[in-house]
């Protein structure tokens, strides 16, 4: 996805997705480091910080989703709108 962010720098890359939580909060995911498992991510892009990438089950389809967990909301990757 390009150069990673570096938090001396505070320079955000551009933004890759964005996944809808209320009217008034979006998670905005900026880099996806799968060398390292880890997402960057922030709450309406204020203070990114890096989230390890995991799995969750599926109740509905029974399979497995990857994505990462922001606070108490798991971020399936499926469900991250591209931008």
């Amino acid at each position: 996805m390009g150069v990673l962010y570096d938090a001396a720098e505070g320079n955000l890359p551009e933004m890759a997705g964005v996944f809808t939580v209320s009217n008034t909060m979006s998670i905005c995911v900026y880099e996806i480091d799968y060398a390292d498992d880890r997402v960057l991510a922030t709450a309406n892009g204020e203070n990114p910080e890096w989230y390890p990438i995991t799995e969750q089950h599926n109740e509905d389809t029974g399979e497995w989703e990857q994505g990462f967990m922001f606070g108490s909301f798991f971020v399936p990757f499926s469900q991250v709108l591209r931008v």
